[in-house]
């Protein structure tokens, strides 16, 4: 317990971003809070919200010990481990559709080549009205 080298939440929201190939930008975008509150979380200079916190572990799924510093452990197997490449692409799918775009550009592929555009807009504006139905 108490032990100092536990990484604080601000660290584990840089790793975790960085992880995902997100920008500060992306992240408050995703979770509708400002760029600087994000810069002000990843230096640990402001504490998140409850709110916050339990979005940040639903969306990677990380526990909130985990991102509280309880734990090391990111999760309790509770929830099956996503590729990385799903999580990259569930985040990218809540960017504007040209930086949605920009992102999965390359990502998804078809038979070993790359996408056109149009079939990645096609992909984009069907997950986000899937998202929608319940």
């Amino acid at each position: 317990m108490g032990d100092k080298s536990m990484a604080t939440f601000g660290q584990k929201l840089r790793a975790i971003r960085t992880e995902n190939n997100l920008t500060q930008k992306d992240l408050a975008k995703i979770f509708k809070v400002s760029e600087s509150a994000i810069s002000m979380y990843e230096r640990d200079e402001r504490e998140p919200s409850f709110k916050f916190t339990n979005e940040v572990a639903s969306r990677f799924n990380v526990s909130t010990d985990y991102l509280l510093g309880r734990t090391e452990v990111e999760n309790n197997g509770e929830t099956a481990k996503i590729s990385k490449g799903v999580t990259e692409f569930l985040n990218a799918v809540e960017l504007s559709d040209d930086e949605a775009l920009l992102k999965l550009k390359g990502m998804l592929l078809h038979k070993g080549k790359e996408l056109s555009d149009d079939a990645l807009r096609e992909i984009i504006s069907y997950a986000r009205y899937r998202a929608t139905q319940k």
